[in-house]
């Protein structure tokens, strides 16, 4: 007998074992011995089988209906849910994932070096402009206050004492001016006088001792009244002095003045007040803390109105402007509840890292519908056409920038690419590869091939899961041929 290093040669040995004959020598005595090795490999592949195929039937109803790895028999037609393509009208909407924004956001900030020794407001509180909502220690202050003050007094004072020199001053030259006066006179007398003994020398009618003594009078006369003048001089000159002195008092007092009301002003920047009306956010600083300007203290929102962010894709930014509609809900609430609104602003710059840019709504809030940190939905009108063709949008497949419709013919699917427009959450414009006579795969094109069968069923069925509907039995050995699905 023939023996050979293949199967056959295997169950020879078998065979000989089971009768009782020993193993021939040689290389088939290894091949005998792992024989039992072989018997529970084969078993375990059998089980495996059976698991599958099993798993694959009658399993856990867990795998939803239409999903991309569901199999089914060879030659059965595969249920899915036809829609028709239609023609009408269409609002074409995008939409994205937004937030809520305070419409204005402060900090707080002290304007002097001190120690805060209250803090009237907490996280929740609201604030008026102007209201209190913190005190520093003043004693510090309090001191310059008072300095300021007393240079002011003395300043008052020092001014005062220079007024009344002017005014002395003043007095002065008009006494000065007054004795001028009466030399003056007293000069015109003498030298009248004069001229008249001049006269009367001539004719013989007066001595020459007369003569002289008239002649010298007015002479006199005459230094009187050059001294006086000068003393009007000399009078004016310290009106002058004490004019210019009165200039320097009033800027001394202009200053006194100045200083009190910047340590009265500085003075009341120990109460630290909102400068406008919002609600608190969060308390910075903890009473007690020594702090310097600029050292926030307390942050407050303003959210009588909010904005209504969102992260707009360069893609679908052409379409949004200033003015667009967009509606928004947020995402506890669900789209019956949105609150229509209008793009107030789109950012002149993308963000160079996710390459979107920032679209805003500002919207009224007195009602605190919407609290800043929230999620929203925001759907915005990218633009709307009457009379043309649609489809529901789960019947477009894409991949990259391909988009496939799995069309039905005499019971057999076929993908057709088309040319997609406007589209909403519901359904999406075809501009071109249909026809309005055209009936489309609205549900279940996951597992379709070229020239599939296809069953359709009713829209409860479709959402039915596939573990759920009976299937055919299928031997435990065989397992049901996977049907190729087409790329999309």
């Amino acid at each position: 007998m023939m023996t050979g290093h293949g199967p056959f040669a295997v169950a020879q040995q078998r065979n000989a074992s089971t009768n009782g004959q020993d193993a021939p020598p040689g290389r088939g005595a290894p091949r005998g011995r792992r024989a039992p090795w072989l018997r529970v490999a084969a078993a375990a592949a059998v089980a495996a089988a059976g698991a599958w195929a099993w798993w694959a039937n009658w399993g856990p109803a867990v795998k939803p209906s239409m999903e991309m790895t569901a199999r089914v028999q060879a030659g059965g037609a595969i249920p899915v849910l036809l829609a028709d393509v239609t023609r009408g009208a269409i609002s074409g909407t995008v939409t994205y994932t937004g937030s809520v924004a305070a419409f204005n956001e402060e900090d707080i900030y002290p304007r002097v070096t001190g120690r805060i020794v209250e803090m009237f407001v907490y996280p929740g509180d609201a604030v008026r402009a102007g209201q209190t909502v913190a005190r520093l220690d003043d004693v510090e202050l309090s001191w310059r206050l008072r300095e300021a003050e007393a240079m002011l007094r003395s300043a008052t004072a020092n001014r005062a004492q220079m007024e009344a020199d002017l005014l002395a001053a003043r007095h002065n030259i008009a006494q000065m001016e007054r004795e001028l006066a009466m030399v003056e006179a007293e000069l015109s007398y003498a030298q009248a006088v004069a001229v008249r003994a001049e006269r009367l020398i001539a004719s013989g009618s007066i001595s020459r001792q007369e003569y002289e003594n008239d002649a010298t009078l007015a002479r006199a006369q005459a230094a009187k009244r050059d001294a006086a003048r000068a003393k009007v001089d000399q009078a004016q000159a310290m009106e002058v002095a004490a004019r210019r002195k009165l200039e320097v008092g009033d800027a001394m007092l202009a200053q006194g003045e100045a200083n009190l009301r910047a340590a009265s002003v500085v003075h009341g920047y120990v109460t630290i007040a909102a400068p406008s009306a919002g609600w608190v956010v969060k308390r910075l600083i903890a009473p007690g803390v020594l702090v310097q300007p600029g050292m926030a203290i307390l942050k407050t929102a303003q959210i009588d109105r909010v904005r209504l962010q969102a992260n707009v894709g360069e893609r679908d930014l052409p379409a949004i402007k200033v003015g667009t509609l967009v509606r928004v809900w947020r995402s506890h609430d669900g789209s019956e509840n949105a609150v229509n609104a209008r793009v107030t602003s789109v950012a002149p710059f993308a963000d160079a890292g996710s390459r979107t840019t920032v679209v805003e709504a500002i919207v009224p809030n007195a009602e605190r519908q919407f609290l800043p940190g929230q999620y929203l939905a925001m759907e915005f009108t990218t633009g709307s056409r009457n009379n043309v063709l649609t489809v529901p949008r789960a019947a477009v497949a894409r991949l990259g920038g391909r988009a496939t419709v799995w069309v039905v013919t005499d019971g057999a699917a076929a993908p057709r690419d088309v040319l997609l427009g406007l589209e909403n959450a519901d359904r999406v414009e075809v501009a071109s590869g249909l026809a309005p006579s055209d009936r489309v795969v609205a549900r279940g094109h996951e597992n379709l091939y070229v020239g599939a069968r296809v069953t359709p069923v009713a829209p409860a069925a479709a959402d039915t899961p596939a573990a759920t509907r009976p299937a055919a039995p299928v031997p435990m050995l065989a397992p049901a041929r996977e049907i190729p699905h087409a790329t999309h």
